[in-house]
């Protein structure tokens, strides 16, 4: 994977195929940072876009300046056509628009390249999360997490017993509790 670097106007933008790299141990960092350059790559084809625009218009402005000068010289609709369109600065003017298209059709392929990255990612994530609740079900019974019941003898070794003391229940405590039909309880 090679890193191409895009002079846009006075910008440059650099495509590193290896930001688009990640795996189970960084899936979290991938994610957390896929929008910043998501956003990033926007801007730029947004630049890009711009720049070609500016192209386009610079290179039809000289076009009909050319084909003028040679009306102006008695030259056929034809002839004007084609002495503009071989002008060395109308190709020069060309070639730089053909540049500009590269720029955004490639900042475009590369933003579509997060697209399929960002459905990877979350592909990843998912399965990741269906291999824990496996794993999950396999220690914690087959029903997965609310299923489990410790056994009494892990009950005694981690909670050691307590001692039930008696408490002197509250007047209004009493008569709570006998409202809400709970009095055995206190």
């Amino acid at each position: 994977m090679s890193v191409e670097k895009l002079e846009i106007g006075t910008s440059s933008v650099v495509i590193d195929p290896a930001n688009l790299t990640f795996s189970e141990a960084t899936l979290n960092n991938y994610v957390e940072t896929e929008a910043a350059y998501y956003d990033n790559f926007g801007a730029y084809l947004a630049l890009a876009e711009k720049n070609l625009q500016i192209r386009d218009i610079e290179h039809e402005k000289l076009f009909h300046s050319r084909y003028i000068e040679a009306k102006d010289v008695g030259g056929t609709e034809k002839y004007c056509e084609a002495k503009a369109k071989v002008d060395p600065d109308v190709v020069a003017l060309k070639e730089r628009c053909v540049e500009a298209k590269y720029m955004v059709t490639r900042l475009k392929q590369h933003l579509k390249a997060w697209d399929k990255n960002h459905d990877n990612a979350q592909s990843l994530g998912h399965m990741l999360r269906k291999a824990m609740d496996k794993l999950n079900s396999a220690i914690m019974g087959k029903a997965g997490y609310g299923d489990y019941v410790p056994s009494d003898d892990l009950i005694e070794e981690t909670c050691p017993a307590a001692t039930v003391t008696e408490v002197e229940v509250d007047d209004d405590l009493q008569f709570a509790a006998d409202d809400l039909g709970i009095s055995d309880l206190v």
